[in-house]
């Protein structure tokens, strides 16, 4: 496997600006790791430095979060408390675990679209922004999702101006089967499938073919193990769950969700005690604002 370490963490964060690249990742999983809703930027380093990170890079990361409202900050006397917008926590959430499925009432709700080049930066936002909600590109142009989210995308967006347009139909396939077609190349279903096999090795390696979570590989350490968590998180944010009566009960979509529980098994099992002893030093340490017990 290639370490995404080893590739990305030296690099200046320049790709795409709607992008969620691997130190923003990161940064998001310290949220997860400490089952926090509010760190302080101190403890994001803290965790941070276990990553392989330096002090200076997660700084400049975490303002460049803050400016995609991914992050909002509040300044508190020295300390800045960096909290998860609402579009990003609802994507955490789902890697949380929700494991609840759309139905289908036999049409598509779409949007239709025309962006000109010329407009590149606001085309690529629309698009981003359309995929965090749920929609998925049945062709050029087209993007379909189960429920409608018009209100959402265009709350979320400036006026499409001329010589660009955006309209909201509902499409309503002829039979059941074109419907599974339809849905299966535009949540790329094939893919999907794919993906899952390396994935499900990776995490059997790791238990022991599930006989016994933790137990395999103890010499893996904190920054592997989050190249393997990365790859599945970014299969479950990139794979909604569908609608089982077109794709099945077994889709990838729950499959990944899966893995994605075996690997918080697998962190809590090898590095949540390290992670705590970690931050539990740190003079911003009562700062945090951990999630209700549930």
């Amino acid at each position: 496997m290639t370490s995404v370490h080893d590739h990305t963490k030296r690099r200046a964060d320049v790709g795409d600006l709607y992008r969620l690249t691997r130190i923003a990742f990161d940064v998001i999983s310290a949220f997860g790791c400490l089952r926090a809703q509010g760190l302080p930027g101190p403890v994001i380093v803290g965790v941070l430095a276990e990553h392989g990170y330096s002090s200076s890079s997660v700084h400049i990361q975490l303002v460049r979060m803050v400016e995609r409202n991914i992050l909002s900050s509040e300044r508190l006397g020295r300390v800045s408390i960096y909290r998860l917008s609402a579009r990003i926590l609802s994507g955490f959430m789902d890697i949380s675990g929700d494991r609840s499925a759309p139905t289908f009432e036999g049409r598509f709700h779409s949007a239709l679209y025309s962006i000109p080049e010329s407009a590149r930066m606001l085309r690529d936002r629309f698009q981003y922004v359309a995929r965090m909600l749920g929609y998925r590109q049945l062709r050029p142009g087209l993007l379909l999702s189960f429920v409608d989210l018009s209100h959402d995308l265009s709350a979320q967006l400036p006026a499409v101006v001329e010589p660009g347009w955006c309209e909201f139909a509902t499409i309503e396939p002829e039979d059941i089967a074109t419907a599974r077609r339809m849905t299966s190349r535009a949540f790329d279903l094939e893919a999907a499938s794919l993906e899952l096999p390396p994935l499900e090795s990776a995490l059997a390696a790791l238990s022991l073919d599930g006989s016994q979570p933790g137990g395999g590989l103890p010499e893996m350490s904190l920054v592997k193990f989050f190249d393997i968590y990365f790859q599945v998180a970014r299969e479950v944010m990139t794979h909604p769950i569908l609608p089982p009566e077109l794709v099945g009960s077994h889709q990838p979509a729950l499959r990944f969700r899966d893995l994605m529980d075996r690997c918080n098994l697998e962190y809590y099992l090898r590095f949540d005690q390290q992670i705590l002893e970690c931050v539990g030093s740190d003079s911003a340490f009562d700062l945090i604002e951990w999630l209700p017990v549930s």
